[in-house]
């Protein structure tokens, strides 16, 4: 089950962290939802044990990773940015995090 539901999230980026808050809320509240009986210090273990074996699987990859080519560029202090130019300093990956986070807010 686990498995199936990593599956089901990883493709989601940045939106998973929305995808699962919206899903433990309705969790929560839904007047259907049995009542948890799991002890809290098993839930740590299995949590633990997971992260742990997704650790193991993804550090010889992540180790064998060669750095990006383009380097990001230099650090502004917020008071040397000029709004015209935050566009094309924070590039379109930065403008979309940017993006992705107010909608977050928005969101219900």
């Amino acid at each position: 089950m686990h498995r199936q539901v990593i599956d089901m999230l990883e493709p989601m980026g940045r939106t998973k962290a929305q995808f699962i808050a919206n899903a433990v809320l309705h969790y929560v509240h839904c007047p259907q939802t049995p009542d948890i009986t799991q002890s809290v210090s098993s839930d740590y273990q299995m949590i633990e044990a997971m992260v742990w074996r997704i650790i193991e699987e993804r550090l010889p990859e992540y180790l064998t990773q060669t750095p990006p080519k383009k380097l990001p560029k230099k650090v502004q202090k917020s008071e040397d940015v000029k709004f015209d130019d935050a566009a094309s300093i924070l590039g379109e990956d930065g403008m979309a995090a940017i993006i992705d986070t107010l909608s977050a807010f928005r969101a219900k």
